[in-house]
């Protein structure tokens, strides 16, 4: 499967277009690449809840998790709306 590209404009200074290939010897993945290696290096923080409602729904989650088990997958959560809905499971 291909993946579709949408064409930016953007201004560089001049000490970086120093560093990078110029137009026609891989350029654009070059960039791509850093963009990528950039976000792949950023972690997500998780959610701290701020107010005294969120704190105390927290807690009501945290609570919770044994109760629930394990997160489901996608495949397994459209199947058990497929299922719920009354849809034929293959």
């Amino acid at each position: 499967m291909t993946k579709s590209s949408v064409t930016v404009s953007v201004k560089i200074p001049a000490r970086i277009l120093e560093h990078i290939p110029p137009p026609g010897h891989g350029r654009s993945g070059f960039i791509v690449q850093a963009i990528e290696e950039k976000l792949a290096r950023k972690t997500i923080e998780p959610w701290q809840p701020t107010t005294a409602r969120g704190r105390k729904l927290a807690a009501l989650l945290k609570k919770g998790e044994r109760e629930r088990g394990p997160d489901l997958t996608v495949e397994e959560l459209e199947a058990e709306i497929r299922n719920r809905r009354g849809g034929v499971q293959w």
